[in-house]
């Protein structure tokens, strides 16, 4: 039967006090910072949401092209949408080996998840 989620309006607030602090611990142990990611697989939970990610980290236009192609065609889909934009983002960047990217998700209660992996 499904399950019904709501979204707040205020999660769009709340990422933008803590993204970039998050993706700033994942990325300073390896000595990288966001214009050193080669891809962003981010969830698409909504546009103000891409909006947002992409403000706090500066990142350039284009670089949640597979999170905002991945919402206008699945909609949020709850956190595992991510796996569709993970997909996508293989499929459809020029990735080399070594190549850092960017997993992020956000579930219930407004939990942020993140990962860098390395392309192999």
């Amino acid at each position: 039967m499904g399950f019904r989620m709501g979204l707040s309006p205020q999660v769009p607030n709340v990422l933008e006090r803590h993204v970039e602090s998050v993706v700033d611990e994942l990325l300073a142990p390896e000595g990288l910072r966001p214009e050193d990611v080669a891809g962003w697989a981010v969830h698409p939970g909504g546009p103000r949401i891409l909006d947002v990610v992409a403000e706090q980290l500066g990142l350039e236009d284009g670089a949640l092209a597979e999170s905002q192609a991945v919402l206008r065609e699945h909609g949020n889909c709850s956190s595992a949408t991510v796996l569709l934009v993970l997909d996508r983002l293989r499929r459809e960047r020029d990735l080399g080996q070594g190549d850092p990217v960017i997993f992020m998700s956000f579930g219930p209660g407004l939990t942020l998840y993140a990962a860098l992996l390395r392309v192999r």
